[in-house]
């Protein structure tokens, strides 16, 4: 099933040029938008599965409207498409809704990897800006936006769950009761208040919980 995909970005030359290129792929474009209030207006009706944000609007901020656009349409998945690449935008939007930023300057091929990624459920962004992010992150403290800290077994089976391990491969690499582990997996739910794995781990990559080797 294709992919509907819609845009909001007040810039005309940058609109008709990503129209083109995500036409090329077989991406459906349900909507291009040039304000927030259009954009607001024209999801009332018609949703599409992703969501290229542009972070600086005429009338209202690309944090705002994530955070409106998220909470509202539970279901649609955002990517910050901007001209902006600091670490305060990007965690600003990451931290508002978004599961994905890209910038402008990225390759085209970037663009369509990470509308796919997200469309599967995953978070992307752009290599470098993932690496600045998440030591800039790791730099302010971890643990310091969890009510409780994570345990370092906690820790060490959460970036198992990252890298797809099951529970009872868990279990077996790290010689623990596959009960133990549900017990931890509930755990991490709990502390960082989610409901299943897939916002467990966007959770995780936003506070930089963690870590890849």
């Amino acid at each position: 099933m294709p992919i509907k995909v819609a845009l909001v970005d007040d810039h005309t030359l940058v609109v008709q040029s990503i129209c083109r290129l995500l036409e090329s792929h077989s991406f459906i474009i349900t909507g291009v938008y040039a304000t927030g209030a259009a954009l607001l207006e024209g999801l009332k009706q018609d949703v599409p599965d992703i969501l290229l944000l542009d972070i600086q609007l005429p009338d209202r901020s690309g944090n705002e409207l994530a955070r409106i656009v998220s909470k509202t349409y539970p279901g649609l998945k955002l990517i910050a498409l901007t001209s902006m690449d600091t670490i305060f935008h990007i965690k600003d939007m990451m931290q508002h809704g978004c599961q994905g930023y890209v910038t402008k300057q990225a390759d085209s091929a970037v663009l369509i990897q990470a509308i796919r990624k997200v469309y599967e459920g995953d978070t992307f962004m752009e290599e470098e800006l993932e690496k600045r992010w998440m030591k800039s992150l790791l730099k302010t403290g971890r643990d310091q936006a969890l009510q409780t800290p994570l345990s370092r077994r906690e820790k060490e089976i959460l970036k198992m769950i990252a890298e797809e391990y099951t529970n009872q491969e868990i279990a077996e690499k790290l010689y623990l009761s596959q009960r133990t582990v549900e017990s931890h997996r509930y755990s991490l739910l709990q502390k960082l208040n989610v409901k299943n794995t897939a916002g467990l781990l966007r959770i995780a990559v936003q506070m930089g919980l963690i870590e890849f080797d």
